[in-house]
């Protein structure tokens, strides 16, 4: 059994790792105005991704809960390569908004499904474990994704399309390798008689049964904490790229600002076990979701005049949100799982991916109008004092103990 766990381990690192090579990332705008695209057509597209992520996150949940989360990780990996294919040979709006739905699905795929098996593979006495395990699998994600910026670099100097075809060729050997990774079976998965959400069940009861689930205070208010802070910060991470350019940054300093806040949040976010084991479960999922709006209305505040000393401390700023955020993703999975049952782990865990879309659907325009009509800066700043409104009341609303370990669905 030991082997086999390892093997589980092995095998979600090296998923992980090619889950984070997205080539196109950096590109697609660019990729999409080059064949003929206007702004007002990607910014639409955008729009559709969330959508659809909202709309699909939490069916794909119940679906990975009953089917089994290796499947739907495989399923996913499939689609990412599906939605690279339809986008590479678009040429027109509609097929690139089906491309854009399908990649969604795509990611609602893995969201849930990945923490839930990862969780549900550890032994019970061994949970404590998942947030030193969760750093790691989400330092391997950023070196991953430091290196795919790297090489669509050099891929990018031949022709776009090849980042495309890259795309495609890693996620079809993602989907197989999700196939390795050693799952018990939904219908093997202890649990009580008469529990909603079974694997034997319907698509109804496994709805009733989330339900129930979410009616606990504190699992669906870590679930708006984490979406609601988490739009913030990946909206920042966006708008932030203008922020810099207006401080007279050259384009690559800029690329390489991202990149490294990326490579500098893989340390922090492997030793997050070390601030839950020092200050509890609460503390820091709390004071990292109030850091997040503190860094984005210094980063506003930031004067844009040109000058040695406000470039740098845009550029440090800049580079401590992800850090924070990608610190605080293992924190807030390992306090969400362990007030989760096995039954509808991956569908919780979804609900928390559908409360971020919603946030982004609503946070990312929000700071762009204002950005238009008070400047960005000013913009970023009233965005971030807004979340901070936001999370406040749920933050208090937190207990301080950590729970029991969860039991089955709606017990």
């Amino acid at each position: 059994m030991n082997n086999r766990r390892n093997s589980s381990f092995h095998s979600a690192y090296a998923y992980m790792f090619l889950f984070s090579l997205r080539f196109t990332e950096v590109y697609w705008v660019v990729y999409l105005r080059g064949k003929g695209f206007s702004f007002a057509g990607i910014g639409l597209l955008e729009t559709v991704f969330h959508i659809a992520s909202f709309s699909s996150e939490i069916p794909t949940g119940i679906i990975a809960d009953r089917f089994g989360r290796r499947v739907s990780l495989s399923v996913g990996r499939a689609l990412a390569a599906v939605s690279a294919t339809l986008t590479l040979y678009a040429r027109n709006w509609s097929l690139l908004a089906a491309s854009f739905a399908v990649s969604a699905i795509s990611y609602t795929c893995h969201s849930g499904a990945f923490d839930a098996l990862v969780y549900d593979s550890l032994p019970e006495d061994r949970r404590t474990d998942f947030t030193r395990l969760m750093g790691k699998l989400n330092s391997t994600y950023l070196a991953g994704t430091a290196l795919a910026g790297a090489l669509a670099a050099l891929l990018a100097r031949a022709s776009l399309d090849w980042l495309y075809r890259a795309v495609v060729a890693v996620d079809i050997v993602a989907a197989v390798v999700a196939l390795t990774l050693p799952e018990d079976s939904p219908s093997r998965v202890p649990r009580k008689d008469g529990i909603p959400g079974s694997a034997d069940g319907s698509f109804v009861s496994d709805l009733k049964a989330l339900y129930t689930s979410l009616r606990q205070p504190d699992l669906r208010n870590l679930l708006l904490l984490w979406g609601i802070a988490g739009a913030l910060g990946t909206s920042v991470i966006f708008y932030g790229q203008s922020v810099l350019k207006e401080s007279l940054l050259p384009l690559y300093m800029v690329g390489l600002a991202g990149t490294a806040g990326n490579l500098l949040a893989i340390l922090p976010t492997s030793s997050a076990h070390k601030l839950q084991k020092r200050f509890g479960q609460k503390a820091p999922v709390v004071a990292g979701s109030f850091a997040l709006p503190a860094l984005v209305v210094a980063l506003g505040l930031v004067p844009g005049a040109a000058g040695w000393l406000p470039r740098a401390g845009a550029v440090a700023l800049y580079v401590a949100i992800p850090i924070v955020q990608e610190t605080l993703y293992p924190l807030f999975s390992d306090a969400v799982n362990a007030r989760t049952g096995s039954l509808n782990r991956a569908a919780v865990l979804s609900s928390g991916g559908m409360m971020f879309s919603l946030s982004m659907m609503v946070t990312f325009p929000l700071i762009g109008y204002l950005g238009d009509h008070l400047g960005l800066r000013l913009g970023l700043v009233a965005g971030a004092l807004l979340t901070a409104i936001c999370i406040t009341p749920v933050a208090l609303a937190l207990s301080p103990r950590r729970p029991s370990v969860a039991k089955d669905a709606s017990s």
